[in-house]
């Protein structure tokens, strides 16, 4: 059983992964890429209808906000169900933890290339 501390924790970390997931699909849109060869969906992210496509690419310091908040909310959540003994969730929070870190690293190699 979790405490009321546990729980506000719990939400706490579960928005901070969802908003970012939801508004700017980092993960579903990697994966989508690589097997389509890099050639991308045309499933756009909701940003996109408010600042359009290059947002990223000429803010480098928001997408690495956004995906350190997202990694910081996967870390909590991580923690928390080893906490609990739910290994199953916390293998696929680890695998998803690692697939951030691994898009924050191609991040951040591909902007200091200057694409």
């Amino acid at each position: 059983m979790l405490s009321k501390m546990q729980k506000t924790w719990l939400w706490i970390f579960g928005a901070m992964v969802i908003f970012p997931e939801v508004l700017f699909w980092f993960t579903p849109l990697s994966i989508i890429s690589i097997f389509n060869n890099f050639s991308g969906p045309n499933i756009e992210p909701l940003i996109y209808w408010l600042f359009g496509a290059q947002f990223f690419a000429s803010n480098t310091f928001s997408l690495f906000l956004v995906l350190a908040i997202e990694w910081i909310g996967v870390a909590g959540l991580l923690i928390i169900s080893i906490k609990i003994n739910k290994k199953i969730i916390a293998i696929f929070l680890g695998i998803f933890l690692v697939w951030l870190s691994v898009i924050f690293a191609l991040a951040y190699a591909i902007s200091s290339m200057g694409f």
